[in-house]
């Protein structure tokens, strides 16, 4: 019974410099103003919530989470998603931060879940033993997750 596991951070953190804290704060302190000016102090303060969270994510590095895939499915950390919750995977090995595991999911919360591969998994034999139990289908990243990418998450 073959089975893959590997410790990974769970995204790739990027530095933020000041600028970015200061355009965050500018910005969503001109959306809270102006909506406050057209009476919806209700968005005002849901977008005020909304930046204080952003920044305190994007100052907090990421934890190293364990992952492991075995005959009942893949397990990221406590969480496993069994072969059967999963339409298909894709490794892709030329990934531009490193070879990633892309599990397009059958949830409608979590549609596709993205993890790094450690360097010191072989990717080929992990590729070989995933279509044994689900279906290889190339998967693109989303825009929203380019956007996120170029504005520093």
């Amino acid at each position: 019974m073959k089975e893959f596991s590997w410790k990974t951070p769970e995204y790739i953190y990027t530095e933020k410099t000041s600028d970015w804290y200061w355009t965050v704060g500018i910005v969503s302190a001109a959306i809270v103003v102006v909506s406050i000016i057209f009476g919806d102090t209700l968005f005002g303060l849901i977008v005020a919530i909304g930046a204080f969270s952003l920044t305190m994510f994007a100052s907090r590095k990421p934890r190293v989470v364990a992952i492991e895939i075995n005959q009942k499915g893949v397990a990221v950390e406590r969480v496993l998603y069994p072969f059967p919750s999963i339409d298909s995977f894709f490794v892709d090995a030329e990934h531009r931060h490193g070879p990633r595991l892309f599990l397009k999911s059958k949830k409608v919360v979590v549609p596709l879940i993205d993890m790094p591969i450690a360097t010191t998994v072989d990717t080929e034999e992990l590729r070989t033993f995933l279509s044994a139990h689900l279906e290889e289908e190339v998967v693109k990243e989303g825009v929203l997750h380019g956007l996120f990418e170029r504005l520093g998450f």
